[in-house]
């Protein structure tokens, strides 16, 4: 299922490209909320802090897609 939406080869191409996708998303994450929250909140005063790690997944996760639409 994995290789039939990459443009992988072979299945552990797929499959490393997927953990790629995965690992990325994650680093991104603890990233933005570290940056949100020391950076972003006290220079833009409409911001609230991010509490959750899931509400810094969701922030990444939009970000990549609205990042992806202009492309």
């Amino acid at each position: 299922m994995i290789q039939e939406v990459t443009k992988a080869e072979t299945r552990s191409d797929a499959l490393m490209e997927f953990l790629t996708f995965v690992l990325s998303i994650l680093i991104s994450t603890f990233l933005l909320r570290i940056v949100w929250n020391r950076s972003l909140v006290k220079h833009i005063t409409v911001l609230k802090p991010i509490n959750s790690m899931l509400d810094a997944f969701i922030l990444s996760i939009s970000i990549r897609v609205i990042s992806g639409l202009d492309r």
